[in-house]
């Protein structure tokens, strides 16, 4: 009696055991279930696969079901079914299907914060997908690495600048320095864990019982090895249930209070954690506007590219700043010590009624109080002066045009006291300093 396997959707049937009684008894199943339910199996667009059946049985069985004979490999929920290891062909469609919604969103018109927004929440979402049922190669992952690290920095697939910021760092939480986007390397391999999970506790599916009757035979699951005779696929998750073996033991996961094994608590303890940095706040915070958030975010990394910067990295440039033309342009002259960039910062600071920072935005933070209405707002504020002197001199560079200081600082004015109306309509300790910011 050979092994019988059953997968049963919409507009798919499988069964592979040879003999007709199996399948009349399938078919019953099939009936009870259209009574019961209302839902009827569409024949014309099932298939019957067969593994070592003889001819004439074939017959039979396709006259019983009334369905056609479907031949490997094939596809199911948008992914390819065969009985050998996927080649890179094999993952193309996840390929193709990143870059084509590239090329229908016209992206390039976004500000970085939306194509950030656009790789978290649609291009990353089909890797992982593939990522709970398939082992990656590295080619693979490489390469939607590289569509993602070029939406980003250009809003298309091919990019041939250097980017401002390594992948490596921006898949680090924010909290870290990053932009909070996944590794997709070490998510697939928590994805993998996630299998390795339901073996070590015996979890009630189909596909556990299989393993243990195939592989594991009675074996204890944490102290099995796997021979080289087996598969490579479950060589690799043996290797994943390794990585994670000092995070679950006896059906528990360790230091999360017994709680159930995640994706997400698997990533974080097969990724690499770097020191967190102290300027993450003043950054993400749920007041600032996205598309300020990433630019104030380049400016604590030293990535924005003042002159000094490009003549640093090898490009033979004149390094006088674009604005005032006295003084190289680096980011403390640029955003502190540059005429414009101080009469800008001096005309939000009056209003703030805080202190003019000498140098650097941390400074800034320093002076900021801890009260969270007042620290919401000044952080608003640092961000989007940030924001406006980088394109005010991005326009200079392109545009050969600069708008007056009273100008730029009208309109972040103007934008914060509407937030602050329509956002901070509590009380608070706040309240006078929050009425006299309105009334200016």
């Amino acid at each position: 009696m050979r092994l019988t396997h059953l997968m049963f959707a919409d507009d798919l049937l499988l069964f592979c055991k040879g003999d007709v009684q199996s399948i009349m008894v399938l078919l019953r199943t099939f009936t009870t279930f259209s009574y019961a339910s209302g839902l009827k199996l569409s024949k014309g667009k099932s298939n019957v696969y067969f593994n070592g059946v003889k001819e004439e049985i074939k017959g039979d069985i396709l006259q019983i079901s009334g369905c056609v004979e479907g031949h490997l490999p094939f596809k199911y929920l948008g992914v390819p079914i065969k009985t050998t290891r996927l080649n890179t062909q094999d993952y193309a469609p996840i390929i193709e299907k990143i870059m084509h919604k590239i090329r229908g969103l016209g992206t390039r018109k976004l500000s970085y914060a939306g194509r950030l927004v656009l790789i978290r929440l649609v291009l990353k979402t089909y890797h992982n997908y593939w990522s709970t049922m398939f082992i990656l190669p590295s080619g693979v992952i490489a390469r939607i690495e590289a569509i993602c690290r070029n939406f980003l920095w250009d809003g298309g697939i091919e990019y041939t600048r250097t980017p401002l910021v390594a992948w490596d760092k921006i898949c680090k939480p924010k909290s870290e320095g990053g932009l909070g986007l996944k590794d997709d390397s070490v998510w697939n391999k928590a994805a993998l864990g996630k299998l390795a999970w339901w073996i070590s506790i015996k979890a009630d599916h189909l596909w556990v019982k299989w393993v243990n009757h195939t592989y594991l035979k009675g074996q204890d699951w944490h102290a099995y090895k796997p021979t080289a005779e087996t598969s490579w696929y479950w060589r690799k998750l043996c290797q994943v249930k390794e990585q994670l073996e000092s995070t679950y033991q006896q059906g528990k996961w360790q230091n999360i209070k017994g709680k159930e094994y995640t994706i997400a608590r698997g990533y974080n303890e097969l990724r690499s954690t770097a020191p967190e940095v102290s300027w993450t706040n003043l950054v993400w915070n749920r007041m600032t506007i996205p598309k300020h958030s990433f630019i104030s975010w380049l400016y604590h990394h030293e990535a924005m590219n003042t002159k000094i910067r490009l003549r640093r990295i090898g490009l033979p440039t004149d390094t006088t700043c674009y604005i005032c033309g006295d003084g190289d342009e680096d980011l403390n002259h640029l955003f502190f010590t540059c005429n414009y960039s101080r009469e800008i910062i001096s005309i939000i600071g009056i209003w703030l009624g805080i202190p003019l920072p000498r140098r650097g935005v941390i400074a800034w933070r320093i002076l900021i109080p801890q009260t969270p209405d007042r620290r919401d707002v000044i952080n608003r504020a640092i961000n989007a002066a940030i924001y406006v002197i980088w394109q005010q001199r991005n326009q200079c560079r392109h545009e050969a045009r600069l708008t007056r200081p009273q100008v730029v600082t009208t309109s972040i004015i103007a934008d914060l006291k509407l937030w602050i109306r329509r956002s901070l309509t509590r009380r608070s300790k706040d309240e006078a300093w929050i009425r006299r910011l309105c009334e200016r």
